[in-house]
């Protein structure tokens, strides 16, 4: 049931009917029907997936709530402590217990999504050793993928660690934590939730009130999110894939063409399937983390990872940055170097050492094969080399007295950072690292036009009509996001008349239905985000 499909967009809309419906009568009842809808969504996307939530659910929640548990009784240890030693002994024992049981929650989880996402990545790399050593070759088998594991792990063990580290307080109603977990809008491809922003938003004893508000502004949202995904992404898709899937064919500026209209494609597509759900969820009542703040927009490397796939960019700050960078081994690293006066080694060593790690982990995060570490590892180089050369970088700009605040500057630092980002795009298209090279080889081995002045660029998937079209579409894009900077245009237009407004939703509703990538000739194709 893919979020662009009629068919969730049917079960949505009996969902928050019933979910109001019962919440007039029985306000507790609407944890229960959102329990019930989460189940039946992920019953429909695959029940053989199911024993693996139910595995990570359980295993969360039992040793987040021991940890708790251990907490708890310290609490009331203290009160009664003689002296400040024995509170002392209280806590590292207390923290002693909660370790072993937050581990037992976190291990779990995290050794389900290595062992279904990481087997055949993992005996395909051992057989190429022993293939060069000539040894006999393991036999190859493969792991059934959850759908949406590597969201709902992040997001099990993102709350596991909250408890252990005393952010938040154990859930004790498992319902309620089990509907967060499986929440259907973003169980699939998040947006990373967090238990304590959730829970926030929906007291199970409170209930949420219908909000006409809520309803026009997320059903504006989904509007907006299908025209993302149908209109632009799968439209691009069908010219991307036409070049990315045999790069050896092609060279020159269509490659070029190819990888910078993939960088639009997954944004179309990603923010598409987030503006989706996050609409379906605000309808609901339950906002979401907000995930793209117009990344394109970014002067550098830093600021475009803090506006793409934000809560994945919070999940790794919080919980891999932050504890790398006050691990044991880091303080030993900075306290060499501080010793031999080398101070700004020392500051390097606090901020490179974990951008190193998370960018790794990020890169086989994404997926099971080299061309997604080497993605990784390219944004790695990128931030290690901004730190490295951040003092030089002001240096000359100071002396050729640039006006940093100019808009061709900024405008410069934009297309920049774009164009970075477009050649890590490469690494994360292609079909494993070979492809990636071949296309980097073939896309500079020449200047060739030739599939632009003789036409052939408009039999790559899209004819003249529909290349045409998806530039226009691309330059709406482009317009609302540059609006959206300035002003939250769903707010905008709900000042308009209703003439006006109504107007916008039709022409986006028709826009949809007219112009959208789907029928007998067409198949939406699947997120590209699902696959992670």
């Amino acid at each position: 049931m893919g979020y662009q499909s009629l068919k969730f967009l049917l079960f949505s809309a009996a969902v928050i009917l019933i979910f109001y419906a019962v919440g007039r009568f029985f306000k507790k009842g609407q944890q229960y029907v959102l329990l019930a809808a989460n189940l039946v969504f992920y019953f429909i996307c695959g029940v053989k997936y199911l024993p693996f939530l139910a595995v990570t659910l359980f295993a969360s929640f039992f040793s987040a709530r021991a940890v708790g548990k251990i907490y708890d009784a310290a609490d009331k240890q203290l009160l009664s402590a003689a002296d400040v030693t024995q509170k002392k002994q209280i806590r590292a024992d207390a923290k002693k217990k909660a370790k072993r049981s937050m581990l037992f929650g976190v291990l779990i989880s995290l050794a389900l999504l290595i062992v279904c996402k990481y087997t055949l990545f993992v005996l395909k790399n051992v057989n190429a050793v022993l293939s060069r050593l000539g040894a006999e070759q393991i036999g190859l088998f493969k792991m059934i993928l959850p759908i949406g594991i590597s969201f709902y792990t992040f997001m099990a063990v993102g709350y596991v660690l909250d408890v252990y580290w005393k952010r938040i307080k154990a859930e004790n109603n498992f319902v309620s934590y089990a509907v967060f977990l499986t929440y259907f809008p973003h169980i699939v491809q998040g947006p990373i939730g967090r238990y304590g922003h959730f829970c926030e938003q929906f007291d199970p004893k409170v209930g949420v009130a219908l909000d006409t508000q809520n309803l026009a502004f997320g059903a504006e949202l989904v509007i907006w999110g299908l025209f993302k995904k149908l209109v632009i992404a799968d439209r691009l898709s069908l010219f991307v894939s036409t070049i990315f899937d045999d790069p050896g064919k092609f060279s020159g500026l269509i490659m070029v063409i190819a990888a910078v209209l993939y960088s639009v494609q997954i944004y179309a597509d990603f923010s598409g399937c987030i503006d989706i759900v996050t609409g379906v969820s605000e309808m609901l009542g339950i906002k979401l983390a907000k995930n793209f703040n117009h990344p394109y927009f970014s002067r550098t490397i830093p600021e475009f990872w803090r506006r793409w796939h934000i809560s994945l960019g919070d999940w790794f700050k919080d919980f891999v940055y932050f504890p790398v960078s006050t691990s044991a081994p880091v303080k030993k690293l900075k306290k060499a170097f501080k010793k031999r006066g080398f101070k700004k080694g020392e500051l390097l060593i606090a901020s490179s050492v974990p951008t190193v790690v998370v960018w790794v982990i990020t890169g086989i995060w994404h997926g099971a094969s080299w061309n997604f570490v080497a993605w990784g590892a390219f944004y790695a180089v990128l931030m290690v080399a901004g730190n490295v050369f951040a003092d030089l970088n002001k240096s000359v700009t100071e002396k050729l007295k640039i006006d940093t605040e100019a808009f061709g500057w900024k405008l410069f630092q934009m297309v920049r950072t774009f164009t970075l980002c477009c050649i890590g795009r490469v690494f994360f298209r292609a079909e494993g690292l070979k492809n990636a090279l071949l296309y980097f080889r073939n896309m500079f081995s020449s200047l060739s036009m030739q599939h632009i002045v003789d036409d052939k660029i408009y039999t790559y998937g899209l004819d003249r009509q529909n290349f045409i079209f998806v530039i226009f579409a691309i330059l709406i894009l482009l317009v609302a996001d540059i609006l959206e900077e300035k002003t939250p245009l769903r707010k905008t237009l709900a000042k308009q008349n209703i003439v006006f407004r109504y107007g916008v939703i039709l022409l986006g509703i028709f826009a949809v239905l007219i112009f959208g990538i789907y029928g007998p000739q067409f198949n939406a194709s699947e997120f590209i985000y699902e696959k992670f």
